[in-house]
């Protein structure tokens, strides 16, 4: 078994994410059995423990939502496009065939101006641009107000946080200050669970904040690490033994990860 990232966890990484706003506050999940082909397989075998920061309960994060929809129009332009007073956009969007593809296009140039909002922007359906909030935000980004301008255009603007609610996870695992190409767990936390079942750790897999079931991604969306466990020598060494017992506690005392020289 080998170190596996998910397409999502590298689509982060290539966009200007880090292995830390990757995982912060996610959780980790041990199975029996082997490791799945990718991280887009949903997982596989027994689940034997779910590690949170002290074995407390996992709130997913839910990133905050806001729609900037184009009503009616066949020319002119969206002239500005903020969030909380910051340009989203590096220049005007000119009308392009339909309202749709203007859509298409705002959401490409959101997507194209790098600001240290780092929100992401798609079309979901119609000409309705939708503009989420990054990983780690939680609640934060609730009320920001998302507004344009338009020329010729008419269009309905919805702040962020009313269309889908942001919420702040809680218990999800942190890690420390990076040092040397490396990041460890933050050690002031407890990673921590307790066995659900008993049996012979294989795998595991983990996770992002955002929620996950572990299901197949075959959007490649989500957030995931898989790999090897053992007593030592892999990606996730288990103190002791590798055979867990149900209703005891797993504690990971030691996790890291190394941003290779070359």
């Amino acid at each position: 078994m080998t170190l596996r990232y998910s397409t999502g966890l590298r689509n982060h990484l290539a966009a200007g994410g880090s292995f830390k706003s990757a995982f912060q506050n996610g959780r980790i999940e041990i199975y029996t059995g082997s490791q799945p082909a990718t991280p887009e397989t949903a997982v596989s075998g027994t689940l034997l423990v779910t590690v949170t920061n002290n074995n407390g309960a996992h709130t997913a994060e839910v990133r905050a939502t806001g729609t900037i929809a184009l009503n009616t129009g066949a020319s002119g332009s969206i002239d500005t496009c903020t969030l909380d007073g910051v340009s989203l956009i590096a220049a005007a969007v000119p009308f392009n065939t339909s309202l749709a593809q203007t859509a298409a296009d705002l959401a490409t140039a959101i997507n194209d101006h790098e600001t240290y909002l780092n929100v992401k922007a798609e079309v979901l359906s119609g000409s309705t641009v939708t503009v989420t909030a990054p990983r780690g935000a939680g609640a934060t980004f609730n009320a920001l107000v998302l507004a344009s301008t338009v020329t010729t255009l008419t269009k309905t603007d919805v702040n962020m946080g009313s269309v889908v609610a942001g919420v702040t996870p809680v218990n999800g695992l942190k890690f420390g200050t990076e040092a040397s190409g490396a990041i460890a767990k933050l050690a002031a936390q407890t990673w921590e669970g307790t066995n659900a079942a008993g049996g012979t750790a294989g795998w595991y897999r983990m996770y992002g904040s955002v929620a996950d079931t572990g299901a197949a991604d075959s959007s490649g969306v989500h957030i995931r690490e898989d790999g090897a466990i053992s007593t030592s020598g892999q990606q996730l060494n288990l103190t002791g033994s590798t055979t867990l017992t149900a209703a005891a506690k797993t504690t990971l005392n030691t996790w890291s990860r190394t941003v290779p020289a070359a």
